[in-house]
């Protein structure tokens, strides 16, 4: 399963997540294969610097990453949209580091 996770910084797995999800410059997406992290790639996100449709091109960005959850503190009403039409999950979580948050999903990894 690869899960991005939207940060303003890129520090890999210590990253703190985004309290926002299109505007957030980077993300890391993180390849979970059992309860084992397979990789760890970053990417730009091409919605940070977009004059409009921000969340749009940020989920694009990750469909063309094979991404399957994403992770971020907030996600507007079009990104939410596209993700729903997309089968793709999501999930807010923030003030917490990529670490964080990889423990509580690999321990639910079923659930979702």
């Amino acid at each position: 399963m690869k899960v991005a996770f939207a940060v303003e910084e890129d520090k890999g797995l210590d990253s703190q997540i985004s309290h926002r999800f299109g505007r957030a410059p980077f993300f890391v997406i993180v390849e979970i294969e059992g309860d084992n992290i397979k990789s760890v790639n970053v990417v730009e996100n091409p919605g940070a610097k977009a004059a409009g449709g921000a969340g749009i091109k940020a989920v694009q960005a990750l469909v063309d990453q094979g991404v399957e959850m994403v992770v971020a503190g907030a996600f507007g009403p079009n990104a939410t949209a596209a993700l729903d039409e997309l089968g793709i999950k999501y999930f807010p979580f923030h003030k917490v580091s990529i670490r964080e948050a990889l423990e509580e999903i690999v321990k639910n990894v079923g659930q979702f």
